[in-house]
């Protein structure tokens, strides 16, 4: 079956790519596919806006990559509004060394 995207796409998906930190926060995620969630040497996070594009994106890196679908809420003021606000990530972190060390 041939794919309709490539790594490329999905990391054109993603909203924001950063080094992976879940191992040093791992009590803020909930592990969605693959409870082997690459180390945080070597591997970056690639952030959704939902599930559909992270999981999308992780059946494509995982025919490549060891990677992991994580989901995180969080709470958060602007300014000086006491008002709570909440939001949620769908991340999918991939073992990539060539991408990781862009961010050094």
């Amino acid at each position: 079956m041939k794919q309709l995207l490539n790594y490329k796409d999905c990391e054109d998906l993603s909203n924001t790519i950063c080094k992976s930190f879940y191992h040093e926060r791992s009590n803020e995620f909930e592990v969605w596919r693959n409870k082997k969630v690459p180390n945080d040497l070597n591997s970056v996070m690639y952030f959704y806006d939902n599930l559909q594009s992270a999981l999308i994106s992780y059946n494509v890196f995982k025919d490549k990559y060891k990677c992991s679908l994580v989901w995180r809420e969080y709470n958060y003021t602007i300014g000086k509004s006491k008002k709570l606000n909440w939001s949620e990530d769908w991340i999918v972190i991939i073992n990539n060394k060539k991408k990781y060390k862009e961010f050094n």
